[in-house]
Formats: C-alpha cells, sequence, structure tokens
C-alpha cells in the first residue's frame, strides 16, 4: 500500500499480517463489507435491469451509507483518545498536526456520507412511488 506525504512522494506501509486483520472484530467486519461492495459492483458492471427493479438493491446501498458515518466517528474518537502518545511521523512532521489533519478530513468525509445518505435516501423514495402499469388480458 502506497501513503502520500506533503511531497507527493509514496511510502511503502507495512501491512499486518492477514491472522492479526482477522482476529480484529472491527477491521475483519470492515473486510468482508468492502468485499461484498466490490462483488457488488462486478455485478452491476453488465448489463441492465428495469428501474423498478432497483428498488431493492438501492434500499440496501441506503443502509450501507447511513451506517457509514458511525465508523467514521468512532474512527475520530480513536484517534482524540489517546492524542499522539507513542505517535511519530514518518516525514518529520509533528504528529500531533497530522492527527489534527486526520480527524479534520474524517469530519469532511463523515459530512459527505451525511449528505450522501440523505440524497440516496431521497432517490430510494422516488423510486418507491414507480411501478408498471397493470396489463389487461
Amino acid at each position: 500500500m502506497q501513503v502520500d506525504d506533503d511531497s507527493g512522494a509514496g511510502r511503502r506501509l507495512v501491512p499486518r499480517p492477514e491472522v492479526a486483520r482477522r482476529t480484529d472484530p472491527l477491521i475483519a467486519a470492515l473486510d468482508d463489507g468492502a468485499e461484498a461492495v466490490r462483488l457488488a459492483n462486478h455485478a452491476a458492471r453488465d448489463g441492465l435491469v428495469e428501474v423498478v427493479g432497483l428498488y431493492g438493491a438501492l434500499g440496501s446501498v441506503v443502509t450501507l451509507v447511513d451506517r457509514l458515518p458511525q465508523v467514521v466517528l468512532f474512527a475520530q474518537r480513536c484517534a482524540m483518545a489517546n492524542g499522539t502518545a507513542g505517535l511519530l511521523d514518518d516525514t518529520g512532521r509533528d504528529p500531533g498536526e497530522r492527527l489534527v489533519e486526520f480527524i479534520a478530513w474524517l469530519g469532511e468525509g463523515h459530512a459527505g456520507l451525511l449528505g450522501a445518505g440523505r440524497a440516496l435516501g431521497r432517490g430510494h423514495a422516488a423510486l418507491s412511488h414507480l411501478g408498471h402499469r397493470p396489463v389487461h388480458t
């Protein structure tokens, strides 16, 4: 995984071993969710379906997006809980500045997710009013 610092140069991060990732329930749940979304993206890649048929799928997307802000707030709480104790920045920058930047960007992401959830919810509500005309035989 590459992470860019202020200079734009990437530094390799050493990922945790897969066994450690799977034993952390939060990380395991988020990894599983990300994989599920990846599979949904692949399923949605080919062909089209009737718009009326999207109601259930869009409802699942609304639910997913509505739940993501809680994870972002959790990350903010974790960042603020211990401050910079034991932290260092690999670019030599003050870890406190980097932590404040991290928290600020999470705030932006949180606000964006709230807006996306509202917009998707309204779209889902609009779609709920569409259906097929009865076919008389």
